[in-house]
């Protein structure tokens, strides 16, 4: 029985249509998000976050938060319980990593 092997090197990143972080992409601010959590950011400056936390997501070329970064950051800094969810490409992952720093 031969195994046949795929050869990724030649496609692109995203043939998927999955988006990736360093992609630029106008965000749909208009995105509906059910939460009980009412305080929102509109920069992570406004977050109280540790200058070195900042410099570390300004490095990473994070210029403004993501919607799920808005709403979801300050609950996890503030102690609360959190469960977030939304699509791939959102921000997910650097909200729970920037919470917890």
């Amino acid at each position: 029985m031969e195994t046949k092997k795929t050869d990724y090197s030649e496609q692109s990143p995203a043939q998927d249509g999955t988006k990736h972080m360093n992609e630029t992409e106008e965000e749909d601010d208009d995105e509906v998000f059910d939460t009980n959590w009412t305080d929102q950011v509109e920069s992570f400056d406004e977050l109280g976050l540790k200058e070195e936390v900042l410099r570390g997501i300004y490095g990473y070329g994070f210029e403004k938060p993501s919607q799920i970064q808005k709403i979801g950051i300050l609950p996890v800094i503030s102690g609360r319980d959190t469960i977030a969810q939304g699509q791939s490409g959102t921000g997910k992952t650097a909200t729970f990593t920037i919470s917890v720093l």
